[in-house]
């Protein structure tokens, strides 16, 4: 199946690699992936939602803006060493791409559901990306949109104008955890058996955080220090430019 790319034309029923069998609405496509494999998701313009599959199986769904768009629009589902990409081209394209001045014009808002353990890599330019309740790792990349997020694995989360919105359920990481944005508040939420450095700095904006283990320095727009006993686990990262952070012990 390596190398394996399967097309679903706007116009034309979509295609499921695992059934065989066209879906009545949209683009639709399930099938199996190991633990630590990843689903990478690249849009340009459109929502990203994932959550959890109740299959075992990945479950991808496409629905593609068709009003206005002349050209036809092609949603393709790659195999890779990594695991499965997800992208929309223009038709007879046969690589994903995510310059928002070649890509496809269509909008295309993107459903996903994850069996625990494989990761979700998803990107996007105009949109927002939602994934809650997973049991994997998660990177998240938007330009215009919102964040938000909730896993017991690790977290990457970067916009440039949107907040972020993250809940990491498990006090250890595999790899640091980290939360980046230039206009946005960035919210996240920690178990409070967490051992961990913690970084964060805003340059226009506050900190606001109610972390009663905390050893460091904390000023209005800097936090630097550990929380419970210093050098433990993976550190917490956070960095936004213009806007509030806030860092809490919830669970």
């Amino acid at each position: 199946m390596r190398g394996l790319a399967l097309l679903a034309i706007a116009s034309a029923p979509a295609w499921s690699m695992a059934t065989e069998k066209a879906a009545s609405d949209g683009w639709n496509w399930h099938g199996a992936l190991e633990r630590g494999k990843a689903v990478e998701i690249r849009g340009v313009t459109g929502n990203i939602h994932a959550s959890p599959s109740q299959s075992g199986e990945v479950e991808v769904s496409a629905v593609i803006e068709k009003e206005g768009v002349s050209e036809t629009v092609v949603i393709r589902a790659i195999e890779n060493r990594t695991g499965m990409t997800f992208c929309a081209v223009r038709h007879g394209s046969s690589a994903c791409d995510t310059d928002a001045l070649t890509s496809p014009g269509a909008r295309v808002d993107y459903e996903v559901k994850l069996p625990v353990g494989v990761k979700l890599s998803a990107h996007t330019v105009n949109g927002e990306i939602q994934a809650r309740s997973l049991a994997s790792d998660v990177e998240a990349d938007t330009v215009n949109g919102a964040v938000v997020v909730s896993t017991s694995g690790t977290v990457q989360a970067r916009t440039v104008n949107g907040p972020i919105d993250a809940s990491l359920l498990q006090p250890c990481w595999t790899r640091p955890p980290e939360f980046s944005a230039v206009n946005g508040k960035i919210m996240v939420s920690i178990p409070k058996t967490v051992k961990s450095n913690v970084s964060a700095e805003t340059r226009n904006g506050k900190i606001v955080t109610d972390l009663p283990k905390f050893h460091g320095t904390f000023t209005e727009q800097s936090l630097q220090g550990h929380i419970g006993p210093a050098g433990r686990g993976n550190p917490l990262l956070i960095r936004t430019i213009n806007g509030t952070i806030e860092l809490r012990q919830k669970f």
